[in-house]
């Protein structure tokens, strides 16, 4: 074999890289790592295993990566390149799609949507201020700003379902690649929730690196990366990401819209709240 291209750098997968499954996570970079080897690539040995405020997070010296969609889209995709979108393990959407759960306790008088924007007093918990899956997919339903103004700030998704369980919010929207996991490492917890609705399907997660990397090596890395993620024998037990699939970049110009989603705000609601934030910020 001809000698390899090193490429050193940042390599992360933050999005679902809860603690419980960094096994996951260090298999899928092994396999991108091997296919990056067969097309001249050297990638860093390991991914890092490190907590990020991951819907806004980026910085210099990345390789690879993962981020939600709006933020990547509106922010970064000038200098964070696409090289494929997630394909998460949930019935009912796409290869490169997903989509979120309105979640609320089982005991809720909350019963739709249209209950979370006109009932008086009830609390949001959410894991970032940008995100899509967290609050960007509600905007067209209700005044999500005054939500988060006296909201419960997480800092990760599986947060937000703790803080619903534990009556510190009302309801949440989860992203259901991460319910699907938190589902599979405490199933009794699950018991105590109901899924209230489930928001529209939107591209998943990009797969990016560094603008800076060298024309032809990003598509060989983005070669790799679809080389390794795809086929049957990439899922892995109770892991809700199973690959990637090229989307290109036009399917993400939908967040735009979402954001601009804003309904009239509803009169005679306090704007005032209580802010907590979690040190683990894994989740989008």
């Amino acid at each position: 074999m001809a000698s390899l291209t090193k490429i050193r750098g940042r390599a992360l997968l933050p999005l679902y890289d809860w603690p419980e499954y960094h096994a996951q996570t260090d298999a899928l970079w092994a396999r991108i790592r091997e296919a990056a080897r067969d097309d001249g690539l050297d990638l860093p040995t390991k991914i890092e295993h490190r907590n990020h405020n991951v819907s806004a997070w980026m910085e210099g010296g990345l390789v690879f990566s993962q981020l939600c969609g709006s933020p990547w889209y509106r922010h970064h995709r000038e200098h964070a390149r696409y090289l494929a979108s997630s394909v998460l393990a949930l019935d009912g959407a796409p290869a490169g799609h997903y989509y979120s759960h309105v979640i609320v306790r089982s005991d809720s008088s909350l019963n739709a949507l249209v209950d979370l924007g006109q009932k008086r007093g009830a609390r949001f918990a959410y894991n970032e201020s940008d995100s899509q899956s967290g609050v960007h997919c509600l905007r067209a339903y209700m005044n999500i700003d005054a939500q988060i103004a006296r909201g419960v700030h997480s800092g990760g998704h599986r947060h937000s379902i703790d803080a619903v369980l534990a009556g510190e919010a009302d309801f949440a929207a989860i992203d259901a690649c991460s319910f699907r996991l938190y589902d599979a490492l405490f199933p009794a917890r699950v018991n105590g929730l109901r899924i209230l609705a489930q928001t529209p399907l939107r591209p998943a997660p990009v797969l990016i690196t560094s603008a800076e990397l060298e024309g032809g090596v990003a598509r060989r890395l983005q070669r790799a990366v679809l080389n390794a993620l795809s086929g049957p024998d990439v899922s892995q037990a109770h892991y809700a990401f199973i690959g990637a699939v090229d989307l290109g970049v036009a399917p993400y110009a939908v967040f735009e819209h979402d954001l601009r989603a804003r309904p009239a705000p509803i009169e005679g609601r306090s704007t005032k709240g209580t802010f907590t934030r979690s040190k683990d910020h894994s989740g989008l």
